[in-house]
């Protein structure tokens, strides 16, 4: 078993450089890895609220990479944050090899106005 987890990811400038996140899965009830072999995983950031716009569609290859699937360890890649100035909601899917469909992973990141940018 397993639950989902919180992560506000913060504030981030405009025209900014997001460094990306790493995430470890484990189950609840006894903390061990949640194995992501033959898992695809996905990850939508969308405005303003939780069925707003997409504005980012990530996918293992594409925004998202398994760093060791066995141990439960993804990153959330480093990306460009040209989006407007709101709040955005996120969360990672995970399919599975079996077809069982979990997320673990919701939060938000709040996206603010610098001078330089624009």
């Amino acid at each position: 078993m397993s639950s989902i987890g919180t992560y506000n990811i913060g504030d981030h400038k405009k025209g900014d450089t997001f460094d990306g996140v790493r995430f470890t899965l484990t189950k609840s009830s006894d903390s061990s890895p949640i194995d992501l072999t033959g898992a695809s995983i996905a990850c939508k950031f969308r405005k303003q609220t939780k069925t707003g716009t997409v504005v980012a569609d990530l996918s293992i290859g594409s925004g998202i990479t398994v760093v060791d699937a066995v141990n439960g360890i993804l990153d959330i890649d480093a990306f460009d944050i040209d989006w407007s100035p709101l709040r955005y909601y996120y969360d990672v899917e995970i399919t599975f090899a079996s077809g069982v469909i979990k997320t673990y992973i919701e939060g938000t990141l709040t996206v603010i106005q610098d001078v330089t940018y624009g």
